[in-house]
């Protein structure tokens, strides 16, 4: 990987300077002509239009994921998730071949999966609660739960236990178990929704004069998008726990879904953030030769002739004999160069998707397929969660697509190195069939699911360890040392040092008490029990 030489930089501090960055512009049309008087910038000051409540969220949301700060989200998210959740995958042999891709993992790059949300969301709403914004902005503070709730499941989806109830109460806090974290999870987002309700009740252009100028996302700081946002996030975690707390799970989601201030829909589109300048996967693929399209990719996608294919990739060089061409998670990497396979496609595209408006109709489908109250039918709300996904995408034949009852996923052929090529591993076609059974059902929701979130690897993975779906590649290079039986696949990542230096006795307390005692990476998260 890139040899940064500026890894070790004090990025608490970094935020810091940015923050007063921040504040000090926002200030300039005050203090016009009195720069230099950096006294001016007094607490007054920031308490006007709740800029005080206001002036870190920008760095909340776009710490969720680190969307302007390449090199630290390729370590975030990058070079795990996106491998394990089968969008990505690694085209050169990276420390011989001895690395999270296959297994055995890097600890310098797992570090900032919990540095980049712990310093740039959970930090920042520990200062926010300190200062009482819970009751003097009470709005404010609402959007800084859903973005905590955002950075916290993914936390916990990865880890397992993590400090978060107690979190900025000490420097080595207990640890909450899954359950414990996902119950405050279900209570903080009920709690935001409530208190932006509220705001719109007492103000409806509040937002407006709030939240608009801090929302890097595209819904412009609208408090009732915010809310569909909570509510989908809601349902998403509901769906998640299904499998090990099934009464609490539908109580969750059905009030997710009858909630008056609804779900995410086409109209609002997906939760985006902007990097302002190009997406961090066009220089990680582009720039940096560090990132090529799965082969799980290429070949559900390209066995279902699936338009979206070339909006997510791009062509392979035309000696590989394949339009699109993708790499197996893990696999043997010859002398010979990969290079030349499909590159991930975000070319002219500088938004980070955190959720996509499609899930929002998947998850209702599995709900409705499990029996639950969402507002309508199964089928219904998987057709129109890929037309959905088909209008984000700017692509036609949504109702082709949809009607197809022969297309199935391709083998896959690895023109360097046959050791890598695999049958089909599904014959799931699209067109629904309610004749079929439980698990058909569940596999064509999940794989259209699968492919509507594309690229957010974090989810991907955290559903394929959820239901089994879609049907992914095991690696072929197994470097795990036996802690992942060979054709198995992760299911957790052991803690890195950046958590284990600093809350040694709580790791060691959460590894004893929720994990069986074992830090390991077979070792499953607690709503993982299939």
């Amino acid at each position: 990987m890139k040899n940064f030489k500026y890894k070790n930089i004090n990025h608490k501090l970094i935020l810091s300077l940015t923050l007063v960055s921040f504040v000090f512009a926002s200030c300039t049309k005050d203090m016009e002509g009195l720069n230099e008087n950096k006294k001016l910038i007094t607490d007054k000051m920031l308490e006007q239009d709740a800029n005080e409540g206001g002036y870190t969220l920008p760095g909340m949301q776009l710490g969720i994921v680190d969307v302007l700060t390449t090199w630290r989200i390729e370590m975030q998210q990058n070079l795990n998730a996106d491998n394990y959740g089968g969008y990505m995958s690694l085209p050169a042999p990276f420390y011989n071949n001895v690395n999270n891709g296959t297994y055995s993992m890097v600890d310098s790059w797992n570090n900032q999966i919990w540095l980049v949300p712990s310093s740039k969301v959970l930090d920042q709403w520990v200062m926010m609660k300190k200062k009482g914004f819970e009751t003097k902005y009470p709005d404010l503070y609402a959007i800084s739960l859903i973005f905590k709730t955002f950075a916290g499941h993914r936390l916990t989806d990865i880890f397992g236990p993590i400090p978060y109830s107690l979190y900025g109460t000490a420097s080595d806090v207990k640890f909450d178990s899954e359950e414990e974290a996902y119950n405050l999870f279900f209570t903080e987002l009920t709690s935001a929704v409530t208190a932006l309700k509220a705001a719109e009740a007492a103000n409806p252009t509040a937002d407006l004069i709030r939240y608009t100028k801090f929302d890097k996302s595209r819904y412009g700081g609208n408090y009732a998008t915010w809310i569909k946002v909570a509510n989908t996030l809601r349902l998403r975690l509901a769906l998640r726990i299904s499998n090990v707390n099934p009464s609490k799970a539908k109580t969750e989601a059905e009030a997710a879904v009858k909630d008056s201030g609804g779900l995410l829909t086409s109209k609002e589109g997906s939760f985006e953030m902007t990097t302002g300048t190009i997406h961090p996967l066009v220089t990680i693929t582009r720039d940096w030769q560090e990132t090529r399209l799965n082969a799980a990719v290429e070949t559900i996608l390209g066995g279902y002739n699936d338009p979206r294919l070339p909006k997510y990739a791009l062509p392979a060089d035309p000696s590989l004999g394949s339009t699109y061409k993708g790499i197996r998670s893990g696999a043997d990497l010859p002398a010979k160069s990969y290079l030349g396979f499909s590159q991930v496609n975000f070319v002219d595209n500088p938004f980070v998707k955190v959720m996509d408006v499609a899930e929002s109709y998947f998850l209702r489908s599995e709900g409705a397929l499990k029996g639950w109250d969402m507002g309508g039918t199964a089928k219904n709300f998987y057709e129109e969660g890929i037309r959905v996904s088909f209008s984000s995408n700017k692509v036609a034949g949504a109702e082709e697509y949809i009607n197809n009852n022969t297309a199935t996923p391709l083998p896959y052929v690895d023109p360097n190195n046959a050791l890598n090529n695999m049958p089909p591993i599904t014959s799931i076609t699209v067109k629904w069939d309610e004749s079929a059974t439980a698990a058909q059902k569940l596999e064509r929701i999940i794989t259209q699911k699968w492919i509507a979130m594309y690229p957010d690897g974090q989810e991907a993975w955290s559903e394929f360890r959820r239901t089994g779906y879609p049907k992914l590649y095991p690696v072929t290079v197994n470097k795990s040392g036996g802690d992942v039986p060979n054709g198995e696949f992760i299911k957790r990542i052991p803690y890195p040092s950046a958590i284990t230096v600093a809350s040694k006795n709580g790791v060691s307390e959460a590894v004893a008490k929720h994990l069986n005692g074992q830090d390991k990476m077979f070792t499953p998260i607690w709503w993982d029990v299939n």
